[in-house]
């Protein structure tokens, strides 16, 4: 059994740089994650989509924000426990037990930054599907831009997500077919007329109909027209759903499951706190760039509230690294 003072569920953003602040503040802390990769939503869903909100980064994909989280959290004591589900939350007198699917751990405070919980994307719902997601042909996202290179691909969607990508897959693909079950796009009207603009086929109103071994069948709605479009790559972008889920029993959580703070980020539970996507408070507002302003207040507030009997860092970096200092 391995004892911390702080465990953070949940390796996103908000949860790897709350571990990076927790060991700032000399703090040692474990941060665990049912995934096999650190970095959270960004990395999974929009590695190579542009991100614009987090303050001093005019622009970084969500795979190079996710690196550069990695490396920071680098530079304190920390353990990083990917590929470990958390199943069991016990609060003890000393703090709290942790049961995951390897061990047991021990920690005095716990900060959840799951975000919305589980990711589970939209599907198409048609025969083959799982098959083809399984042979690499399908996609609910795109990890790597270059893997598109010389391709022909359909794009399945209608709103942001579909025309945006759509748009970044021309610049590698050999073509790009956009296919919306609505004439009209729910998309930002700037990037509508982008991909009007563009070289990207567009094919309204489709659904899919069939997967075949060579590409995509669809029909036309409320018609028996079909098309058959002959592709190497189909990247669906319906969206995705979220399955949160309370770790322990006594959490306060809102009607979509989102755990309820005060101002200081803690739980209804004592030395239970939380960051990110997973709270709700009045005035919340759903961005990365808030989150780390969570994380550092709900770190900031455990050592105020949480006896760690040890005498910790101030809350500030400008005295730490020193070796850095040019």
């Amino acid at each position: 059994m391995k004892s911390y003072d702080v465990i953070v569920v949940g390796a996103g953003p908000v949860g790897l740089y709350a571990g990076f602040y927790a060991g700032m503040r000399g703090l040692s802390v474990a941060i665990i994650d049912v995934s096999e990769e650190a970095g959270g939503q960004p990395a999974e869903i929009y590695p190579e989509k542009a991100i614009y909100d987090i303050a001093g980064i005019p622009k970084i994909s969500g795979s190079a924000l996710a690196q550069n989280l990695v490396q920071q959290l680098d530079k304190v004591d920390h353990d990083l426990r990917l590929g470990e589900k958390v199943e069991r939350v016990v609060k003890t007198e000393a703090g709290f037990e942790v049961t995951t699917s390897q061990d047991v751990l021990t920690a005095k405070g716990l900060l959840l930054t799951t975000g919305n919980g589980q990711i589970v994307p939209r599907t198409l719902g048609v025969e083959g599907e799982e098959a083809a997601h399984a042979a690499g042909r399908l996609a609910y996202f795109v990890r790597d831009l270059e893997s598109y290179r010389g391709k022909s691909v359909a794009v399945l969607g209608g709103g942001d997500s579909a025309l945006d990508w759509a748009l970044m897959l021309q610049t590698v693909a050999r073509e790009v077919h956009l296919v919306h079950r609505r004439d009209a796009f729910r998309a930002h009207e700037k990037t509508v007329e982008e991909v009007k603009a563009s070289k990207i086929i567009i094919h309204t109103p489709y659904t899919a109909k069939e997967l075949m071994a060579d590409g995509i069948l669809l029909a036309k709605v409320k018609s028996e027209e079909t098309l058959s479009l002959s592709v190497d790559r189909i990247l669906v972008t319906y969206g995705f759903l979220t399955q949160p889920e309370a770790l322990m029993e006594g959490l306060e959580l809102n009607r979509n499951g989102r755990m309820r703070v005060d101002g200081t980020m803690a739980s209804s539970i004592s030395g239970l706190y939380g960051a990110g996507d997973s709270v709700d408070y009045e005035g919340k507002i759903p961005l990365i760039s808030v989150g780390f302003g969570e994380a550092v207040t709900a770190i900031s507030a455990m050592t105020r509230t949480i006896d760690f009997e040890k005498k910790l860092n101030a809350g500030h970096s400008s005295t730490l690294f020193e070796e850095e200092k040019v």
